[in-house]
């Protein structure tokens, strides 16, 4: 039977999606797939990714195959990616462009310390995380499209109603 861990996950969009994350790493670490398998291969490294404004701190461990992620700072990290907030962090993420990261640390919304080639490391499995859509059924996510547009406009309005009636 198939458990996910329980994990200390902040309702900061940062942190959830820095959780996500590594819970899809986790299910990498153990599948087939063989080229996903040789960049777990022969790594003993520990990433960080955090957002000191957003006081959010998540690390992620490779050791040699195995992988786990932590949520708080790491003793040692051989490579920290510090975004200046966490939107900047989740834009960053989600776009998955490496020239957009070292365009945001020119601009000063992202700091990188450590061994800057586990950056090129990181993004090559990242490349996996997101699982590819089956053909057969990307017609169905078009269809739905314009309705999760609507659930989304429909979800605002009532967060603003909302933080209108408690005074924000």
């Amino acid at each position: 039977m198939f458990t996910v861990p329980v994990l200390d996950i902040k309702s900061d969009p940062l942190d959830v999606l820095l959780a996500l994350v590594g819970y899809r790493l986790s299910m990498l670490a153990d599948s087939d797939d063989e080229d996903v398998k040789a960049l777990f291969a022969d790594r003993k490294v520990t990433i960080e990714l955090a957002s000191t404004e957003a006081d959010i701190a998540r690390y992620y461990s490779f050791d040699n195959g195995q992988f786990s992620q932590h949520s708080g700072h790491a003793k040692e990290a051989d490579l920290t990616i510090n975004f200046k907030d966490s939107m900047t962090g989740v834009k960053l993420l989600t776009k998955g462009s490496l020239p957009a990261f070292m365009t945001a640390v020119q601009e000063g919304n992202l700091s990188i310390e450590g061994d800057y080639s586990l950056m090129m490391w990181f993004n090559k499995l990242a490349k996996h995380i997101v699982p590819a859509i089956p053909e057969e059924y990307k017609p169905y996510i078009q269809k739905a499209k314009p309705y999760a547009y609507k659930a989304q406009q429909f979800a605002n309005h009532w967060i603003g109603v909302a933080k209108h009636k408690i005074g924000k």
